[in-house]
């Protein structure tokens, strides 16, 4: 291939051994040739010819390895960004052409290929592309590699096992497919593959398994038949999986199954068999035996009712089960399962014995099974009822013949008696690297799908919840071995580890308590060798129980059990169970019984440890655990942790210094304690005023990295120590409005923190907001929440404008009011109000749904609009008549403003609505405009005090007025009180709205020239609301006179 094509912007044009020199150059170790190099590489990437050429390259086998390898590379990243249609005209795509000669030669790439990595790394191309191309635009790669397939089974075994590696990594790639034609596809071919793998498996595996057998050494031939049998073994078991839908009906199906059993027992009989010829080859029989055991596993999974049907699968599993009991005899010597994470790998290698690592796929697959009968698997999709029908049978099936109860108790006393053992391998962990260990404990819970133990604990736990009338009593029996004299370490560890995960199950059955006072509390006290693992144990059975039952009378004495675990001087408290008792501590208190008072006795102690404990950890994860504890500690203790506040606070400094600038995640813990503690402490926070104040301003400084990471928790202590703090407010935390208004004006993610912080500072300090440099950047922050369309933020910056509003009047009177609605409008609050309000009633006018407002927004607007008129009607007046015309404004206004108080069940807003638009009878120049609406003007006085009203004990009352004075409750903070004042005293609150009404009715109508005067001319308008509103007024007069009803 000899060519040459110019490519705009590049300095040399594209041609093969020039895209040869710049692979070599971008391969080289000189940084200057390297960076040269991609970038000519990169000016080549839009020139048509380019991948085909990196494609040629790579079957170049004359040119050295790393070009090659940097060339496939370079391809198979280049499909991801030019080979699907883009719009990006910046980024064109490869044209069909040289897509087709791309096509062309894939297969070659791999099939002949002798580099295992070259040949994995083309591989990968072909099966994105066939994911991507077939089979619209690549219509036959499935019957090519068929074809190649077929034609090398009994020839060269090289090539096979390059074909093999190509269709495993084609139906992973169509497998995982989202598209139904890549699914039906795959579905379409699954019957002609599985025949002709199934074929290629059982010569593959007949052919090595006759070497073996008659003690022949292999060499490579036999190693090549290995791979390849393992190779389509793999095929098979994601074919099986995914190319039926009812694997169990297919012959061949049903012949691959059989023969994964057979080989199983086959397999394993060669790994146990120690023959020196084996030996070489053991770990690929072992993975043929882990692939039997996923594909047994998951059929049981994805498909119950097929793995109830297919031939001998109940055996198997009890097969299975013999396998684990054989292991179980050997656990204590077992050195466990480890995932590794090697070097260039992009998945961790599972290492450890085969044995273990098969007894493993046993327990997962009897938990498949019980969860096939107890949980069946649930779909939407339709299912005829015969399909429904054979899975209820395949349950029962299973059901009947696998967990009969001799063989449910069998699995219970296997699990307790040698999988809950401490075994030699975990005790020598703990002394080689015991934090490590520690950690690797707490975290191994979630990997039971990998380790031994953590599996068995679900198996068992699976166990006694779905046949707890069989398991019950012997649990109950076996608990018992606990007391007697005779039970030694191991013992108690089985029984106190069934105890804990028993525990929702047993609670009604145990008297825990006393256990814990009889037995569990002397074996806190034991010192003999190896106690650290009682203790343990106990500290995590503690935390298992305590949430579920736990009597008063015994919790001091669990307190003090973790006193004692926790207790550095006690020499038989090592790392270990000192983080145990640390970690699991949490669960005990924060339990929904707790009571601070009973904790109280202990907690110096405790929070002694917890802060030295904190000094001798290494591992992040362990210290953010501790300080959870802490954490949890503080706020569950409330208002009792006022005589250790000091003790805490004096020790979260160095925490926060020794984390870093890189460890923000120490930082958040010790936010959270701060948080906890503020909260907790109420006003006496501010006695640490001078330490978490400067940390809210630093952390509040955008830019920094503190700003960057830890800015949701900084807005949230700043929120509660700002809630908690006696006005008037210091002179640094006043000083931060400045950034919370600055804050809510960005409108950024923490804009409904900012929203509340500004509220707060409203209420908290409103002098402050209200003087000229803070009123108006308040007021235009507000206005901004009101056009930013989200609900809970309109619903916020109203709530707040209203308050607003109210402080305003209650520090300046009229003159306040009026200045703080002047700046409204100037900063365009109050246009907006009036513009959506506007909009809102064209649009009902209209017919046009899409402009309609939503009624609570609507409410909210209403609620400021309703405010400063019942504040002071004149102002709001002035307001109205400032709006051109008035007149016609007054009229959709009021129009909108009475039929929302009309529209729902009445209540405090409605009530707030009723005084504004009543109190609009005042101002003179508001008589024409109101008289207008008279008609709707009874209306909604009948409609909200009709509501309101009593009629029973006192007719004419109205139940929204409050008596007495506001009771103060515990976890009030400083602005819930206030808030609770402002609105006790309110209008809304203090006036009683009949009287109200008729007062100012009275004054319009003696206005207009008496009752006859009003009643000729509006009488008629007003209807038969004038009767019932007189109703209402018999009600009020018989109150006020003392008459009855």
């Amino acid at each position: 291939m000899d060519f040459a094509i110019e490519v705009p912007g590049a300095a040399t044009p594209l041609s093969f051994p020039e895209l040869c020199r710049a692979l070599e150059s971008a391969s080289s170790h000189d940084t200057n040739r390297r960076q040269s190099a991609t970038q000519q590489l990169e000016a080549w990437e839009s020139s048509p010819d380019y991948y085909p050429t990196l494609h040629a390259a790579f079957l170049d086998k004359s040119l050295p390895r790393d070009v090659r390898l940097l060339a496939i590379i370079q391809l198979k990243n280049g499909i991801n960004k030019r080979w699907r249609h883009s719009f990006d005209a910046s980024k064109p795509t490869i044209p069909p052409a040289g897509k087709q000669a791309i096509r062309e030669r894939l297969f070659q790439g791999t099939i002949g290929e002798e580099d295992r990595q070259l040949a994995m790394q083309n591989t990968l191309v072909v099966a994105k592309l066939v994911r991507i191309d077939y089979p619209n635009a690549w219509s036959d790669p499935l019957t090519k590699i068929i074809a190649i397939i077929r034609a090398t089974k009994d020839g060269n075994q090289a090539e096979l096992s390059g074909a093999l590696k190509i269709l495993l990594h084609i139906v992973k790639e169509l497998g995982t497919a989202r598209l139904r034609k890549s699914q039906t596809a795959l579905q379409y071919v699954t019957p002609e593959l599985v025949y002709l793998l199934a074929e290629i498996y059982d010569a593959k595996t007949s052919e090595w398994i006759a070497s073996l057998s008659h003690g022949g050494e292999g060499g490579d031939r036999v190693l090549l038949a290995m791979e390849n049998s393992h190779e389509a073994l793999k095929t098979l078991r994601r074919l099986l999986l995914l190319g039926y839908e009812n694997p169990h009906q297919d012959d061949t199906v049903r012949r691959v199954w059989g023969l994964t059993q057979m080989h199983f027992a086959q397999f394993l009989a060669f790994v146990d068999s120690d023959a020196p010829n084996v030996a070489p080859y053991a770990d690929i029989i072992g993975k043929h035996l882990l692939k039997f055991a996923k594909l047994h596993i998951e059929m049981a999974r994805e498909y119950p009712a097929s793995f109830a049907s297919l031939p001998n699968s109940l055996d198997l599993v009890r097969a299975y089960w013999d396998l684990v009991a054989k292991f179980a005899q050997i656990f204590n010597n077992s050195s466990g399962i480890r995932q590794e994470n090697l070097a260039g790998e992009s998945k961790s290698k599972t290492e450890g014995p085969l044995v273990e690592r098969l007894a493993l796929q046993g327990l997962l697959l009897v938990r498949a099974c019980i969860k096939l009968v107890h949980q069946p698997k649930q779909t939407i999709r339709y299912r005829p009822q015969d399909s429904l029908q054979e899975q209820r049978d395949a349950i029962a099936t299973v059901k009947a013949n696998v967990f009969t109860d001799d063989f449910v108790t069998q699995m219970a006393n296997v699990i307790i008696s040698h999988f809950f053992a401490f075994r030699q391998a975990d005790l020598d962990a703990w002394n080689e690297e015991p934090q490590e260990w520690e950690q690797q404990e707490e975290t191994q819970g979630n990997a039971y799908e990998w380790e031994v133990r953590p599996c068995a604990e679900r198996l068992f736990l699976d166990l006694v919840i779905h046949h707890s009338d069989l398991l019950v009593e012997p649990l109950l029996s076996y608990f018992s071995l606990a007391r007697g004299p005779q039970a030694d370490l191991a013992i108690k560890e089985a029984v106190y580890t069934a105890m804990g995960l028993a525990a929702p199950i047993v609670c009604d059955k145990v008297d825990f308590g006393e256990m814990v006072r009889t037995t569990i509390a002397a074996d806190a006290q034991q010192a003999g060798q190896w106690c650290q693992i009682l203790r343990r144990r106990i500290a995590i059975l503690l935390s298992q129980w305590v949430p579920v039952k736990m009597d008063n009378k015994t919790r001091p004495l669990v307190y003090e059990i973790f006193r004692h675990f926790l207790n550095s001087r006690d020499g038989c408290n090592d790392i270990v169970v000192r983080i145990t008792a640390a970690r699991q501590l949490k669960s005990v208190v924060d339990e929904i019984e707790f009571q601070e008072a009973l904790f109280v006795p202990f907690a110096a102690d405790i929070f002694t440890e917890l802060i030295g404990l904190l000094q001798q950890v290494d591992i992040d994860e362990t210290k953010l655990a501790i300080l959870e504890t802490t954490r949890c500690l503080v706020q569950r203790m409330d208002t009792q942790v006022h005589h250790l506040s000091d003790m805490v606070m004096d020790t979260l400094p160095a925490i926060w210094q020794s984390a870093g600038d890189q460890n923000t995640m120490l930082k958040q813990s010790v936010l959270a304690i701060m948080q906890a503690l503020v909260v907790s402490l109420k006003t006496e926070w501010q006695r640490y005023h001078v330490r978490i104040v400067p940390l809210i301003i630093e952390a509040t400084q955008e830019n920094t990295e503190i700003y960057l990471y830890l800015i949701d928790e900084v807005l949230e202590l700043w929120r509660s120590a700002l809630t908690q703090t006696t006005p008037p407010l210091p002179s640094d935390l006043l000083h931060l409005a400045r950034i919370a208004i600055r804050g809510l004006e960005l409108q950024n993610e923490h804009v409904s923190e900012y929203v509340e912080l500004v509220g707060d500072y409203i209420v908290l300090a409103p002098e402050a907001l209200l003087e000229d440099q803070l009123r108006e950047p308040t007021l235009s922050s507000l206005a901004g929440c009101l056009r930013s369309g989200s609900r809970d933020l309109v619903k916020a910056a109203a709530a707040n404008a209203s308050i607003y509003l109210q402080l305003s009047h209650k520090l300046g009177g009229v003159t306040g009011l009026q200045v703080v609605v002047r700046d409204m409008m100037k900063t365009g609050l109050l246009p907006h109000i009036f513009e959506v309000l506007h909009t809102h009633h064209e649009a009902s006018i209209d017919g046009d749904d899409r402009r309609i407002v939503q009624t609570p927004v609507l409410c909210d607007y209403f609620e400021v609009l309703s405010h400063i008129a019942v504040l002071d009607p004149g102002t709001f007046a002035e307001l109205l008549t400032s709006l051109d015309p008035p007149d016609r404004v007054w009229d959709w206004l009021s129009a909108e403003w009475l039929l929302i108080a009309t529209r729902y069940t009445a209540d405090i807003s409605n009530k707030l609505t009723l005084l504004a638009l009543t109190r609009l009878l005042e101002p003179q120049v508001m008589q024409d405009l109101v008289l207008q609406k008279m008609r709707e003007y009874f209306k909604m006085w009948v409609f909200v005090m009709s509501e309101i009203l009593d009629n029973d004990d006192h007719p004419g009352s109205d139940l929204l007025v409050y008596a007495g004075e506001p009771e103060r409750q515990d976890w009030d903070t400083v602005k819930d009180e206030r808030l609770k004042i402002l609105e006790w005293y309110s209008p809304a609150r203090t006036t009683q709205s009949l009287a109200f009404v008729r007062e100012r009715l009275q004054g319009l109508v003696q206005r207009v020239g008496g009752e006859e005067v009003f009643r000729a001319n509006w009488g008629a308008r007003i209807g038969d609301d004038w009767d019932k509103f007189q109703q209402l007024d018999v009600h009020w007069r018989q109150r006020t006179t003392g008459g009855g009803s």
